[in-house]
């Protein structure tokens, strides 16, 4: 059962970006269904790594679109993005020191929480200068 669900509320209207969330709530849900099947210690943390490692691939293409349409809140964004990063990084390394007490649903639950909060408050801010960008490229005036 998933912890959370992708719902068109979440289309940002860019398609790679809607593609790289949906992998996201994929790898969160897939994590949750690792958790919740008491699947053993290794399958938990290679898929928090593999989390990891997409967070960082997304979070880059994410920026470099945001810095192409000179969207003006980058700084702000990318500083949300590296907090979470941080954070994501010091629950892994709670879990593997301290594996008895990580509380791993309190974790299931920050993922599912900072994902839903992010895109639809934080990416959806970016949502108006992306459109306005390509619109000028593609569809200039005149």
């Amino acid at each position: 059962m998933a912890i959370i669900e992708w719902t068109d509320r979440y289309k940002t209207g860019v398609p790679d970006i809607d593609r790289e969330h949906r992998e996201l709530f994929s790898l969160i849900n897939d994590l949750h269904d690792r958790v919740q099947s008491g699947s053993a210690e290794t399958a938990i943390i290679a898929t928090i790594d593999a989390l990891i490692e997409y967070v960082h691939y997304h979070f880059a293409r994410e920026e470099a679109l945001l810095e192409t349409c000179h969207y003006p809140e980058i700084e702000n964004h990318i500083q949300r993005h590296r907090k979470l990063q941080t954070q994501i990084e010091t629950y892994r390394k709670f879990y593997v020191e301290e594996p008895g007490n990580f509380q791993i649903d309190d974790f299931m639950g920050f993922l599912a929480n900072w994902l839903e909060g992010h895109i639809l408050e934080t990416d959806m801010a970016y949502v108006p200068s992306v459109r306005t960008f390509v619109d000028t490229v593609f569809d200039p005036p005149g």
